[in-house]
């Protein structure tokens, strides 16, 4: 094989497991699944920026229909998912490799708390999704709530159309989906700045936690060993369920 599309071959690698081109092809996925809806019963809307006071809240997917309002959170993760809707983090297991992050339900809660604000009158029962790309297991996932699913891309479609009461009139679904249009922020800068945004919160975080101090009520954080290893968890517990 010639050396120069050794060198390209490996460039492609390379290129395809950045984080930022992973999860543009999740991003890519959930798009192509969600065209397999009625454009005339449904009103799909991509990757909106709003305003959050000072900061900015990104949605992945926001899909309004007579049978409600659905937001999408895509994570374009391999390896085995374990995570409950209570729990601050989740895990990504790889073989011997294990990863935390954070609860993607919690994050969804946010955005739908956001657009709760964002437009007027904006109707309260949404349903929260969070959609895994297909190339994850989803091994142990403890959600309670009705209103919110966590699945995978192929099962996307079903789980919107599997809510058959009529929720809102094909005039209010038309209607909240040009409020969120207006809303969303335009411009060259929106994304930098709202990268720049999530830097400085994490920044902050890491400071909080490095000096032992909960960042999501202040109290101080003391050592701790689960089933997953060890990690610092906030001494307010139950009441507050920070870990890192």
């Amino acid at each position: 094989m010639p050396f120069s599309i050794l060198i390209a071959m490996l460039i492609l690698g390379i290129f395809l497991k950045s984080p930022t081109v992973k999860g543009f092809l999740g991003e890519l996925g959930v798009r192509f699944a969600l065209r397999k809806l009625d454009k005339e019963k449904f009103k799909v809307i991509h990757d909106i920026t709003l305003q959050n006071g000072e900061k900015t809240a990104q949605i992945d997917h926001i899909v309004i229909g007579t049978n409600g309002i659905f937001v999408i959170e895509t994570k374009n993760y391999k390896g085995w998912i374990f995570g409950s809707e209570r729990a601050s983090k989740w895990t990504q297991t790889i073989y011997k490799s294990k990863k935390r992050f954070q609860n993607p339900i919690h994050q969804n809660y946010g955005h739908i708390k956001v657009l709760e604000r964002s437009v007027p009158d904006f109707p309260r029962a949404l349903i929260s999704i969070i959609n895994f790309s297909s190339n994850s297991t989803l091994k142990a996932i403890d959600v309670q709530s009705q209103e919110i699913h966590v699945l995978q891309t192929p099962l996307l479609v079903k789980t919107i159309l599997s809510y058959n009461e009529e929720f809102l009139s094909a005039q209010q679904a038309e209607q909240y989906a040009g409020q969120i249009e207006q809303a969303r922020l335009s411009g060259r800068d929106v994304k930098r700045k709202h990268v720049q945004d999530i830097k400085q919160t994490q920044q902050s975080k890491q400071k909080l936690v490095k000096g032992n101090q909960c960042p999501k009520c202040g109290q101080p954080l003391i050592a701790r060993k689960g089933k997953h290893g060890s990690f610092k968890g906030c001494t307010a517990y139950p009441r507050c369920r920070f870990t890192a």
